[in-house]
Protein backbone atom coordinates (compact mmCIF):
# COMPACT_ATOMS: atom_id res chain seq x y z
CA UNK A 1 0.00 0.00 0.00
CA UNK A 2 0.96 3.68 -0.82
CA UNK A 3 0.29 6.77 1.25
CA UNK A 4 -2.81 6.73 3.27
CA UNK A 5 -3.53 3.42 1.60
CA UNK A 6 -3.24 4.78 -2.01
CA UNK A 7 -1.81 2.11 -4.04
CA UNK A 8 1.22 2.64 -5.74
CA UNK A 9 0.54 0.98 -8.91
CA UNK A 10 3.62 1.50 -11.15
CA UNK A 11 6.39 2.65 -11.54
CA UNK A 12 6.98 5.72 -14.46
CA UNK A 13 9.68 4.14 -16.87
CA UNK A 14 13.39 3.25 -16.27
CA UNK A 15 15.62 5.18 -13.73
CA UNK A 16 17.28 8.23 -15.54
CA UNK A 17 21.16 8.36 -14.51
CA UNK A 18 22.13 11.50 -12.06
CA UNK A 19 23.38 13.07 -14.90
CA UNK A 20 19.79 13.36 -16.91
CA UNK A 21 18.30 14.41 -13.56
CA UNK A 22 19.83 17.38 -13.19
CA UNK A 23 19.13 17.99 -16.80
CA UNK A 24 15.82 17.75 -16.31
CA UNK A 25 16.08 20.63 -13.78
CA UNK A 26 17.69 23.09 -15.88
CA UNK A 27 15.50 22.42 -18.26
CA UNK A 28 11.93 23.01 -15.92
CA UNK A 29 14.17 25.91 -15.37
CA UNK A 30 14.25 26.70 -19.31
CA UNK A 31 10.65 25.96 -19.81
CA UNK A 32 9.15 28.19 -16.75
CA UNK A 33 11.76 31.21 -18.57
CA UNK A 34 10.30 30.50 -22.15
CA UNK A 35 6.97 29.64 -21.00
CA UNK A 36 6.49 33.27 -19.67
CA UNK A 37 8.35 34.88 -22.58
CA UNK A 38 4.83 36.21 -24.28
CA UNK A 39 5.68 39.70 -26.09
CA UNK A 40 1.84 40.17 -26.14
CA UNK A 41 1.41 40.20 -22.59
CA UNK A 42 2.46 44.01 -21.59
CA UNK A 43 -0.19 45.37 -24.05
CA UNK A 44 -2.72 42.61 -24.15
CA UNK A 45 -5.61 45.10 -22.75
CA UNK A 46 -4.81 47.84 -24.98
CA UNK A 47 -4.74 45.16 -27.94
CA UNK A 48 -8.22 43.81 -26.86
CA UNK A 49 -9.02 47.14 -26.54
CA UNK A 50 -8.59 48.01 -30.51
CA UNK A 51 -10.71 45.76 -31.05
CA UNK A 52 -13.40 47.67 -29.79
CA UNK A 53 -13.23 45.07 -26.21
CA UNK A 54 -13.70 47.42 -23.01
CA UNK A 55 -12.90 46.54 -19.60
CA UNK A 56 -16.25 44.63 -18.97
CA UNK A 57 -15.58 42.34 -22.12
CA UNK A 58 -11.59 42.01 -21.71
CA UNK A 59 -12.95 40.52 -17.89
CA UNK A 60 -15.43 38.23 -19.53
CA UNK A 61 -12.62 36.63 -21.24
CA UNK A 62 -10.76 36.07 -18.26
CA UNK A 63 -13.91 34.32 -16.50
CA UNK A 64 -14.34 32.13 -19.56
CA UNK A 65 -10.88 31.00 -19.11
CA UNK A 66 -11.02 30.66 -15.52
CA UNK A 67 -14.37 28.72 -15.63
CA UNK A 68 -12.36 26.53 -18.22
CA UNK A 69 -9.45 25.80 -15.49
CA UNK A 70 -12.03 25.20 -13.06
CA UNK A 71 -13.38 22.39 -14.81
CA UNK A 72 -10.18 20.99 -15.94
CA UNK A 73 -7.82 21.93 -13.85
CA UNK A 74 -8.28 18.63 -11.17
CA UNK A 75 -8.65 16.28 -14.01
CA UNK A 76 -5.54 17.17 -15.61
CA UNK A 77 -3.25 17.29 -12.55
CA UNK A 78 -4.99 13.90 -11.74
CA UNK A 79 -3.94 12.86 -15.29
CA UNK A 80 -0.23 14.19 -14.62
CA UNK A 81 0.04 12.03 -11.46
CA UNK A 82 -1.74 9.29 -13.70
CA UNK A 83 0.26 9.04 -16.50
CA UNK A 84 3.32 11.15 -16.39
CA UNK A 85 4.65 14.56 -16.17
CA UNK A 86 6.41 14.35 -19.38
CA UNK A 87 3.42 14.12 -21.28
CA UNK A 88 1.34 16.12 -19.91
CA UNK A 89 3.97 19.14 -20.26
CA UNK A 90 4.69 18.38 -23.82
CA UNK A 91 0.47 18.59 -24.53
CA UNK A 92 0.98 22.26 -22.42
CA UNK A 93 3.38 23.09 -24.77
CA UNK A 94 1.60 21.95 -28.11
CA UNK A 95 -1.86 24.07 -26.82
CA UNK A 96 0.40 26.90 -26.03
CA UNK A 97 1.98 27.38 -29.06
CA UNK A 98 -1.91 27.08 -30.65
CA UNK A 99 -2.96 29.53 -28.45
CA UNK A 100 -0.64 32.01 -29.63
CA UNK A 101 -0.97 31.30 -33.04
CA UNK A 102 -4.80 32.06 -32.26
CA UNK A 103 -4.29 35.27 -31.19
CA UNK A 104 -2.60 36.54 -34.16
CA UNK A 105 -5.73 35.75 -36.23
CA UNK A 106 -8.54 36.48 -33.86
CA UNK A 107 -10.23 39.66 -34.89
CA UNK A 108 -13.63 39.19 -33.26
CA UNK A 109 -14.97 38.64 -29.48
CA UNK A 110 -15.46 34.99 -30.43
CA UNK A 111 -11.98 34.06 -31.91
CA UNK A 112 -10.93 35.93 -28.49
CA UNK A 113 -12.59 33.26 -26.49
CA UNK A 114 -11.35 30.70 -28.78
CA UNK A 115 -7.47 31.58 -28.11
CA UNK A 116 -8.68 32.15 -23.84
CA UNK A 117 -9.58 28.15 -24.37
CA UNK A 118 -6.61 26.90 -25.99
CA UNK A 119 -4.48 28.86 -23.36
CA UNK A 120 -6.68 27.40 -20.35
CA UNK A 121 -6.51 24.31 -21.42
CA UNK A 122 -2.56 24.40 -21.93
CA UNK A 123 -2.16 25.81 -18.79
CA UNK A 124 -4.20 23.22 -16.83
CA UNK A 125 -2.04 20.84 -17.84
CA UNK A 126 1.57 22.96 -16.99
CA UNK A 127 -0.01 24.10 -13.97
CA UNK A 128 1.16 22.18 -10.61
CA UNK A 129 2.79 19.74 -13.85
CA UNK A 130 6.36 21.54 -13.57
CA UNK A 131 6.85 21.77 -9.85
CA UNK A 132 5.99 18.50 -9.00
CA UNK A 133 8.49 17.27 -12.12
CA UNK A 134 11.05 19.12 -9.96
CA UNK A 135 10.34 17.94 -6.61
CA UNK A 136 10.24 14.78 -7.92
CA UNK A 137 13.91 14.95 -10.02
CA UNK A 138 15.06 16.67 -6.90
CA UNK A 139 14.19 13.82 -4.67
CA UNK A 140 15.74 11.74 -6.98
CA UNK A 141 18.38 13.07 -6.89
CA UNK A 142 18.34 12.75 -2.86
CA UNK A 143 18.11 16.58 -2.51
CA UNK A 144 15.14 17.42 -0.88
CA UNK A 145 16.31 20.48 1.24
CA UNK A 146 16.76 21.93 -1.84
CA UNK A 147 13.46 22.53 -3.39
CA UNK A 148 12.10 25.39 -1.76
CA UNK A 149 15.24 27.24 -3.12
CA UNK A 150 14.80 25.77 -6.51
CA UNK A 151 11.44 26.65 -6.03
CA UNK A 152 12.35 30.66 -5.87
CA UNK A 153 14.82 30.04 -8.84
CA UNK A 154 11.78 28.41 -10.93
CA UNK A 155 9.96 31.77 -9.66
CA UNK A 156 13.11 33.57 -10.71
CA UNK A 157 13.22 32.09 -14.36
CA UNK A 158 9.53 32.35 -15.16
CA UNK A 159 9.31 36.95 -14.22
CA UNK A 160 12.76 36.39 -16.14
CA UNK A 161 11.30 35.57 -19.50
CA UNK A 162 8.40 37.48 -18.69
CA UNK A 163 10.46 40.77 -18.01
CA UNK A 164 12.44 40.41 -21.12
CA UNK A 165 9.43 39.73 -23.43
CA UNK A 166 8.25 43.30 -21.70
CA UNK A 167 12.00 44.91 -22.64
CA UNK A 168 12.01 44.01 -26.16
CA UNK A 169 7.78 44.74 -26.75
CA UNK A 170 8.78 48.34 -24.96
CA UNK A 171 11.63 48.44 -27.61
CA UNK A 172 9.08 47.72 -30.26
CA UNK A 173 6.50 50.33 -29.83
CA UNK A 174 9.17 52.55 -28.49
CA UNK A 175 12.45 53.00 -30.59
CA UNK A 176 11.17 51.62 -33.64
CA UNK A 177 10.57 54.48 -36.66
CA UNK A 178 7.19 54.97 -36.01
CA UNK A 179 5.25 53.15 -34.18
CA UNK A 180 5.60 49.10 -34.25
CA UNK A 181 2.51 47.82 -34.93
CA UNK A 182 0.15 45.83 -31.72
CA UNK A 183 -0.67 43.00 -34.57
CA UNK A 184 3.13 42.90 -35.13
CA UNK A 185 4.23 42.22 -31.64
CA UNK A 186 1.25 39.58 -31.76
CA UNK A 187 2.32 38.24 -34.96
CA UNK A 188 6.44 37.46 -33.22
CA UNK A 189 4.52 35.91 -29.71
CA UNK A 190 2.96 33.74 -32.41
CA UNK A 191 6.15 32.46 -33.46
CA UNK A 192 8.05 32.15 -29.95
CA UNK A 193 4.60 31.00 -28.32
CA UNK A 194 6.11 27.76 -29.91
CA UNK A 195 9.77 27.55 -27.73
CA UNK A 196 8.06 25.79 -24.59
CA UNK A 197 7.21 22.81 -27.16
CA UNK A 198 10.36 22.37 -28.20
CA UNK A 199 11.47 22.13 -24.77
CA UNK A 200 9.17 19.56 -23.37
CA UNK A 201 10.52 17.69 -25.58
CA UNK A 202 13.54 17.07 -23.96
CA UNK A 203 12.10 16.58 -20.59
CA UNK A 204 12.12 13.24 -19.02
CA UNK A 205 10.27 11.32 -16.49
CA UNK A 206 11.23 10.43 -12.91
CA UNK A 207 10.58 6.71 -11.52
CA UNK A 208 7.90 7.37 -8.37
CA UNK A 209 4.80 5.34 -7.28
CA UNK A 210 1.94 6.53 -9.05
CA UNK A 211 -1.62 6.49 -8.76
CA UNK A 212 -3.89 3.44 -8.96
CA UNK A 213 -5.69 3.53 -11.99
CA UNK A 214 -8.50 0.79 -10.80
CA UNK A 215 -9.66 3.11 -8.10
CA UNK A 216 -10.34 6.70 -9.46
CA UNK A 217 -13.42 7.67 -7.19
CA UNK A 218 -11.40 5.95 -3.64
CA UNK A 219 -7.94 8.26 -5.04
CA UNK A 220 -10.13 11.52 -5.24
CA UNK A 221 -11.68 10.75 -1.67
CA UNK A 222 -8.21 10.07 -0.35
CA UNK A 223 -7.13 13.36 -1.99
CA UNK A 224 -9.86 15.62 -0.72
CA UNK A 225 -9.77 13.98 2.47
CA UNK A 226 -5.91 14.64 2.50
CA UNK A 227 -6.02 18.22 1.64
CA UNK A 228 -9.12 19.45 3.00
CA UNK A 229 -10.15 17.35 6.11
CA UNK A 230 -7.76 15.38 7.90
CA UNK A 231 -5.14 18.22 8.35
CA UNK A 232 -6.37 21.86 9.71
CA UNK A 233 -3.00 23.33 8.77
CA UNK A 234 -2.53 21.89 5.42
CA UNK A 235 -6.47 23.36 4.40
CA UNK A 236 -5.63 26.76 5.50
CA UNK A 237 -2.21 26.98 3.61
CA UNK A 238 -4.50 25.88 0.74
CA UNK A 239 -7.25 28.42 1.42
CA UNK A 240 -4.43 30.93 1.96
CA UNK A 241 -2.77 30.59 -1.06
CA UNK A 242 -5.93 30.92 -3.24
CA UNK A 243 -6.68 34.29 -1.70
CA UNK A 244 -3.36 35.54 -2.49
CA UNK A 245 -3.58 34.31 -5.77
CA UNK A 246 -6.65 35.90 -6.39
CA UNK A 247 -5.75 38.88 -5.44
CA UNK A 248 -2.46 39.05 -7.44
CA UNK A 249 -5.06 37.74 -10.83
CA UNK A 250 -7.59 40.37 -10.59
CA UNK A 251 -4.57 43.26 -10.04
CA UNK A 252 -2.24 41.93 -12.77
CA UNK A 253 -5.34 42.54 -15.08
CA UNK A 254 -6.95 46.11 -13.88
CA UNK A 255 -2.93 47.38 -14.33
CA UNK A 256 -2.80 47.92 -17.94
CA UNK A 257 -6.31 49.70 -18.15
CA UNK A 258 -5.00 51.84 -14.84
CA UNK A 259 -1.97 53.00 -16.11
CA UNK A 260 -4.22 54.03 -19.45
CA UNK A 261 -6.16 56.22 -17.06
CA UNK A 262 -3.36 57.73 -15.30
CA UNK A 263 -2.43 58.88 -19.12
CA UNK A 264 0.46 56.69 -19.47
CA UNK A 265 2.28 56.78 -23.04
CA UNK A 266 1.52 52.82 -23.90
CA UNK A 267 5.20 52.71 -24.86
CA UNK A 268 6.05 52.41 -21.25
CA UNK A 269 3.59 49.76 -20.45
CA UNK A 270 6.35 47.40 -21.50
CA UNK A 271 9.22 48.79 -18.95
CA UNK A 272 6.75 49.10 -16.25
CA UNK A 273 5.27 45.56 -17.30
CA UNK A 274 9.28 44.44 -17.00
CA UNK A 275 9.88 46.38 -13.56
CA UNK A 276 6.38 44.53 -11.97
CA UNK A 277 8.19 41.40 -12.93
CA UNK A 278 11.49 41.92 -11.85
CA UNK A 279 10.31 42.29 -8.80
CA UNK A 280 8.44 39.22 -8.70
CA UNK A 281 11.82 37.83 -9.69
CA UNK A 282 13.57 39.20 -7.02
CA UNK A 283 11.63 38.43 -4.49
CA UNK A 284 11.58 34.74 -5.59
CA UNK A 285 14.87 34.50 -5.56
CA UNK A 286 15.49 35.84 -1.65
CA UNK A 287 12.05 34.89 -0.33
CA UNK A 288 13.01 31.39 1.58
CA UNK A 289 15.85 33.99 2.94
CA UNK A 290 13.36 35.79 3.77
CA UNK A 291 11.36 33.56 5.61
CA UNK A 292 14.49 32.28 7.60
CA UNK A 293 14.92 35.41 9.13
CA UNK A 294 11.19 37.16 10.08
CA UNK A 295 9.43 33.50 9.93
CA UNK A 296 6.68 31.79 8.44
CA UNK A 297 4.26 34.05 10.60
CA UNK A 298 5.50 37.09 9.93
CA UNK A 299 5.73 36.16 6.02
CA UNK A 300 1.77 34.88 5.86
CA UNK A 301 1.19 38.38 7.92
CA UNK A 302 3.28 40.74 5.25
CA UNK A 303 1.39 38.80 1.99
CA UNK A 304 -2.24 39.05 3.76
CA UNK A 305 -1.99 42.50 3.87
CA UNK A 306 -0.15 43.73 0.84
CA UNK A 307 -3.36 43.14 -1.34
CA UNK A 308 -5.38 45.42 1.11
CA UNK A 309 -2.57 48.28 0.72
CA UNK A 310 -2.22 47.56 -2.83
CA UNK A 311 -5.77 47.90 -4.17
CA UNK A 312 -6.75 50.75 -1.36
CA UNK A 313 -3.67 53.22 -2.02
CA UNK A 314 -4.25 52.61 -5.90
CA UNK A 315 -7.83 53.20 -5.39
CA UNK A 316 -6.66 57.01 -3.56
CA UNK A 317 -4.10 57.34 -5.90
CA UNK A 318 -6.74 57.32 -9.09
CA UNK A 319 -9.27 59.32 -6.70
CA UNK A 320 -6.25 62.04 -6.29
CA UNK A 321 -5.00 62.20 -9.78
CA UNK A 322 -8.44 63.24 -10.65
CA UNK A 323 -9.10 65.89 -8.49
CA UNK A 324 -5.55 67.07 -8.73
CA UNK A 325 -6.52 67.79 -12.61
CA UNK A 326 -3.61 65.00 -13.54
CA UNK A 327 -0.66 65.82 -10.96
CA UNK A 328 2.30 63.30 -12.03
CA UNK A 329 3.07 62.63 -8.46
CA UNK A 330 0.21 60.54 -8.15
CA UNK A 331 1.18 58.43 -11.17
CA UNK A 332 4.29 57.66 -10.12
CA UNK A 333 2.49 56.95 -6.38
CA UNK A 334 -0.27 54.50 -8.57
CA UNK A 335 2.60 52.69 -10.40
CA UNK A 336 4.73 52.19 -7.10
CA UNK A 337 1.46 50.78 -5.26
CA UNK A 338 1.15 48.16 -7.72
CA UNK A 339 4.57 46.80 -6.88
CA UNK A 340 2.92 45.28 -3.66
CA UNK A 341 1.19 42.74 -5.30
CA UNK A 342 4.61 41.83 -6.91
CA UNK A 343 5.83 41.61 -3.95
CA UNK A 344 3.51 39.59 -2.49
CA UNK A 345 3.12 37.23 -5.30
CA UNK A 346 7.50 36.51 -5.02
CA UNK A 347 6.89 35.73 -1.37
CA UNK A 348 3.54 33.83 -1.62
CA UNK A 349 4.84 31.59 -4.82
CA UNK A 350 8.04 30.28 -3.20
CA UNK A 351 6.99 30.72 0.71
CA UNK A 352 3.29 29.25 0.59
CA UNK A 353 3.36 27.15 -2.19
CA UNK A 354 6.68 25.43 -0.61
CA UNK A 355 4.15 25.43 2.34
CA UNK A 356 2.15 23.26 0.56
CA UNK A 357 4.23 20.84 -1.82
CA UNK A 358 6.36 19.41 1.29
CA UNK A 359 2.96 18.46 3.10
CA UNK A 360 1.90 16.29 0.72
CA UNK A 361 3.03 12.91 -0.87
CA UNK A 362 4.65 12.78 -4.09
CA UNK A 363 1.84 10.67 -5.62
CA UNK A 364 -0.81 13.57 -5.92
CA UNK A 365 1.40 16.39 -5.53
CA UNK A 366 0.32 17.71 -8.96
CA UNK A 367 -3.11 17.43 -8.37
CA UNK A 368 -2.50 19.66 -5.04
CA UNK A 369 -1.27 22.32 -6.78
CA UNK A 370 -3.87 21.78 -9.47
CA UNK A 371 -6.90 22.07 -6.37
CA UNK A 372 -4.92 25.50 -5.63
CA UNK A 373 -5.14 26.92 -9.05
CA UNK A 374 -8.58 25.92 -9.27
CA UNK A 375 -9.52 27.61 -6.58
CA UNK A 376 -7.82 30.91 -8.04
CA UNK A 377 -9.91 30.48 -10.88
CA UNK A 378 -13.27 29.95 -9.67
CA UNK A 379 -13.03 32.96 -7.55
CA UNK A 380 -11.67 35.07 -10.05
CA UNK A 381 -14.81 33.47 -12.31
CA UNK A 382 -16.83 35.44 -9.82
CA UNK A 383 -14.67 38.42 -9.00
CA UNK A 384 -12.92 39.11 -12.16
CA UNK A 385 -15.76 40.61 -13.96
CA UNK A 386 -17.42 41.96 -11.40
CA UNK A 387 -14.38 44.36 -10.64
CA UNK A 388 -14.79 44.71 -14.68
CA UNK A 389 -18.31 46.00 -14.31
CA UNK A 390 -17.25 48.17 -11.32
CA UNK A 391 -14.58 49.90 -13.42
CA UNK A 392 -17.30 50.59 -16.36
CA UNK A 393 -19.90 51.50 -13.90
CA UNK A 394 -18.10 53.83 -11.40
CA UNK A 395 -14.75 54.35 -11.83
CA UNK A 396 -10.92 52.49 -10.64
CA UNK A 397 -11.48 54.85 -7.06
CA UNK A 398 -15.04 52.87 -6.12
CA UNK A 399 -13.85 49.36 -7.95
CA UNK A 400 -10.39 49.44 -6.06
CA UNK A 401 -11.35 51.01 -3.00
CA UNK A 402 -14.15 48.28 -2.77
CA UNK A 403 -11.68 45.21 -3.21
CA UNK A 404 -9.32 46.40 -0.83
CA UNK A 405 -12.06 46.43 1.48
CA UNK A 406 -13.04 42.71 0.69
CA UNK A 407 -9.25 41.29 0.93
CA UNK A 408 -9.15 43.54 4.77
CA UNK A 409 -11.74 40.59 5.56
CA UNK A 410 -10.47 38.07 3.78
CA UNK A 411 -7.66 39.09 5.87
CA UNK A 412 -8.90 39.12 9.33
CA UNK A 413 -10.43 35.66 8.81
CA UNK A 414 -8.30 33.27 7.25
CA UNK A 415 -4.80 35.01 7.43
CA UNK A 416 -5.22 34.97 11.35
CA UNK A 417 -6.69 31.54 11.50
CA UNK A 418 -3.52 30.00 9.59
CA UNK A 419 -1.09 32.00 12.28
CA UNK A 420 -2.85 30.39 14.53
CA UNK A 421 -2.90 27.52 13.36
CA UNK A 422 1.62 27.91 12.91
CA UNK A 423 1.21 28.14 16.70
CA UNK A 424 -0.38 24.83 17.13
CA UNK A 425 1.18 22.41 14.96
CA UNK A 426 4.05 24.04 12.63
CA UNK A 427 7.00 22.36 14.30
CA UNK A 428 5.49 19.11 14.09
CA UNK A 429 5.01 19.15 10.66
CA UNK A 430 7.65 21.42 9.12
CA UNK A 431 10.55 19.74 6.67
CA UNK A 432 10.67 18.99 2.72
CA UNK A 433 11.65 15.55 4.09
CA UNK A 434 9.71 14.89 7.04
CA UNK A 435 6.39 13.69 7.61
CA UNK A 436 3.77 15.01 6.32
CA UNK A 437 0.43 16.50 8.28
CA UNK A 438 -1.84 14.79 6.59
CA UNK A 439 -0.28 11.26 7.14
CA UNK A 440 -0.47 11.14 10.62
Amino acid sequence: MGVDGILPGRMVHAAPTQLRLRANVARIQALSFTWMFMLVMPVIVPYLGSHELGMDRVFQLQAIFAITIVLLEVPSGYISDLLGRRRCLILAGLLHGLAATTLFWASSFTGFVVFELLAAVGVCFYSGTDVALLYDSLEALGDGGGKRRLLGRRLMWMQSGETAAALLTAGLLGASLGNFALEQVVYLNAVVGWIPFLVTLTLVDVPRPTLDQRTHLQNARLIWNGVFRESMLLRLVMINLIIYGLGTLIAVWAFQDYWRSLEINLAHFGLLWAGYNLTVAFVGRIAHRVEERLGFKRVVACVGLLPVLGFGGMALCSSAFGSSGGASIWVVFGVTLGILFQIGRGLTQVVIKDALNTRVPAEWRATANSISSLGVRLSFFVLGPLLGWLIEGYGYPTALGAYSGLFAVLLFTFNRRLRRQVDCNWEESEGADGPSPIQV
